[in-house]
This record gives C-alpha cells, sequence and structure tokens, in this order.
C-alpha cells in the first residue's frame, strides 16, 4: 500500500486546499477506512461560508462516510466486528462511552464532542479526521454499520446522513403515526428522506413544500410518496392545508428550509397541540422571529432536532437495502476529490446553474 494520500482541507472560510498526508500506521485498537464515497452536508457549505463558526483549522471536512475496512487492529476487529474489506458506513460522532450523555445513550451529545469532518483539526495526529479525502483514520471509539455490497453506493451514503435523519425527526421525535397529516418544509434531500419517513410511519397526507426552481425534487418527493407538493411561489400552503384538512392542519410539520421565514410559516401551517420539527440551520448570528402567542395559545410542541443516533441510522440501512426506494435518485451530481471546493460551492448557491439535491465526492 501506498505510503501517503490526499485529502481536501478546509483552511479558512473559503478556502479549500488539496494536501497530501502520511497514511498512519494502525495500532491493534484502531483501524484505517478506503474511502468510497462522500456525501457533502449543508453543514459543510456552512463552514465553508464562514455561517458556522468555528477555529478549528485546518480541517478536513466530510462526516457523511461511505467506505471499506482497509486495515484494523486485532482489538478493534472484535470490538467493530468487522474485518478487513467489510464495506460501512460509519457514524459521524466519536463518543467517548464514559460520560453521562454516552452512558445514557446520547452520545450525540458526547462532552469530548468529537465527531469526523467538524470538530477535529488535521493538527492532531494522525490528521486523517473526515471523509473528503482517499482514506479516514477509524478511531478506537468509533461506531461503524455494515451495509450490503448489493446497494449502490448513492443510496448507501445516504443511510448515515438524511434517511437516518428522516426516520429520527419524523418518527422518533416527530411521533408520525398512521393516519397523520404531515406536512415538510423543504425539498432536499433531507425533506424528500421525511417523505420516506412519512410513508413508512403510515401517514394518510405528505404534503411537501417547495420553491419554483424545486420542480424536479418535487416530482421525486412525489415518487416516494408525497400525496401533495406545493410550489409555495405559487400557491399558499397554509390555505392549502386548511381546505385539505377541513381546518384541522397538520398534525406533525417538519421544517427542514432553514429559512426563518419558513419557520414562522410552520406555526401557522400545525393543528393545535400538534408538533412542530425544526431541523433546518439557519447560522450562528441569524434570529428568527416567532409569535410566541400562537405556539402558547395553540399549545404546539416545539421541537429542535439535531442528527441522528443509532437506532436511526441501523434502521436506514435496513430500509435501504429493502431497495424498496430508488434513493440514489436523490444524489443528482458527482464530483472528483480534487473538485471538492466546487462540490461545496454547488451545495452552498454559489455556482449559477448548478442546483443539487444531493452532491457527492468520489475519491479516486
Amino acid at each position: 500500500m501506498k505510503n501517503t494520500e490526499y485529502s481536501a482541507v478546509l483552511t479558512a472560510p473559503h478556502k479549500i486546499e488539496l494536501q497530501e498526508f502520511d497514511i498512519p500506521a494502525i495500532s491493534p485498537n484502531d483501524g484505517l477506512l478506503k474511502l468510497e464515497l462522500t456525501g457533502v452536508c449543508g453543514t459543510d457549505a456552512k463552514f465553508y461560508l464562514g455561517k458556522r463558526r468555528t477555529d478549528i483549522f485546518p480541517m478536513i471536512l466530510g462526516h457523511e462516510i461511505l467506505g471499506r475496512v482497509n486495515e484494523i487492529g486485532d482489538v478493534a476487529r472484535e470490538r467493530f466486528k468487522v474485518k478487513k474489506g467489510d464495506r460501512v458506513v460509519v457514524d459521524s460522532m466519536i463518543p467517548c462511552s464514559a460520560c453521562p450523555q454516552c452512558i445514557n445513550g446520547n452520545y450525540k451529545f458526547c462532552q469530548l464532542g468529537l465527531s469526523y469532518g467538524t470538530r477535529i483539526s488535521t493538527n492532531v495526529p494522525p490528521s486523517l479526521w473526515g471523509s473528503y479525502g482517499q482514506y479516514m483514520y477509524l478511531h478506537p471509539n468509533s461506531i461503524l454499520y455494515k451495509i450490503s455490497e448489493d446497494i449502490p453506493a448513492e443510496a448507501a451514503i445516504l443511510a448515515n446522513a438524511a434517511i437516518s435523519n428522516g426516520i429520527q425527526w419524523v418518527r422518533f421525535i416527530g411521533g408520525a403515526k398512521v393516519g397523520d397529516v404531515v406536512v415538510i418544509q423543504g425539498s432536499g434531500s433531507q425533506g424528500l428522506s421525511a417523505v420516506i419517513a412519512a410513508k413508512e410511519s403510515g401517514a394518510s397526507e405528505i404534503i411537501v413544500t417547495g420553491l419554483g426552481r424545486d420542480e424536479e425534487r418535487l416530482k421525486l418527493a412525489g415518487d416516494f410518496g408525497a400525496t401533495v407538493t406545493v410550489n409555495i411561489e405559487k400557491e399558499d400552503a397554509v390555505k392549502l392545508v386548511r381546505e385539505l384538512t377541513g381546518g384541522k392542519m397538520a398534525d406533525l410539520v417538519v421544517d427542514v428550509t432553514g429559512s426563518p421565514r419558513g419557520v414562522a410559516a410552520s406555526v401557522d401551517l400545525v393543528k393545535k397541540q400538534g408538533t412542530l420539527v425544526c431541523a433546518g440551520l439557519s447560522g450562528s448570528t441569524t434570529e428568527t422571529p416567532l409569535l410566541m402567542d400562537k405556539i402558547v395559545l395553540n399549545e404546539i410542541t416545539l421541537k429542535g432536532v439535531f442528527t441522528s443516533n443509532f437506532e436511526a441510522i441501523s434502521a436506514a440501512i435496513k430500509l435501504i437495502e429493502t431497495r424498496k426506494y430508488p434513493i440514489e435518485r436523490m444524489v443528482t451530481h458527482k464530483f472528483p476529490l480534487k473538485e471538492a471546493d466546487k462540490a461545496v460551492r454547488a451545495i452552498a448557491g454559489e455556482i449559477p446553474g448548478l442546483y443539487p439535491i444531493k452532491a457527492v465526492i468520489q475519491p479516486g
């Protein structure tokens, strides 16, 4: 095996460089992943744009991770229950397994706060802490999930990203159930995954909103199970939902827009004593004005959600492996590693004519 590899490094806002790194020697407790595909997340774009504050530069982005176990220590092999060559999805979080949050099962809030692609600088040995690269280091506390060889990479990469988030936010947090009316604000990969989760939960009406430019996304939402799609530039979503429900409004609204305007509208879409789940990030300095009286007087349950957990990722992999949905259709743009900067700028909306539903980076 060669002794070095290349990774795309965020050195400062608006600056990604391809850098060469030594491939680390593996001990009995850790491992090395050869990357197959990496998802480009909206969070990556916010780091790139400087909208999500961090002083962890330089940093290899990439926390939606699919690859093969390239090397594995004897102790790690027993802990992870994997062997060399296994195809795996890697959880973005690296729990300490000792703090109260980890012990209680809330490892995404681990007090050490370690995770791939978001919180560790390349200055911390062995540097390969993100999946915008050819190889990635596997920390002894990593969480790995095997995934079938028969699944297209474009579907597999969405397990620990969109699909698991949809299951977590719609089903586990939102409590969607048979017969519910579910409104999903936003039609990107997170919104489309929420459609699938709502369909799997037995929702009777699944209403998805988007903009005029989202025609392709809204069509795919219909293919995934949405019963109604709404171009909010042409139709009043609140009026439409009121008509569809006889004035009752939605049992559950999931907002993945990251738009203050979208969140404000979501309050009007949810029924009395309904649930509003907010998942979209709008930036660390963006304020969202809400009419709190509506939330109070209607006893609306407002829940913020952050990523997914072991249960949701495991469920996502099982769902993907059924091949019930053509999930890979969400991946509309692929970029080679040397064009990582372009991939992130495309997701950030900085390249005219490029509007991916989901973009991925190939290591080759």
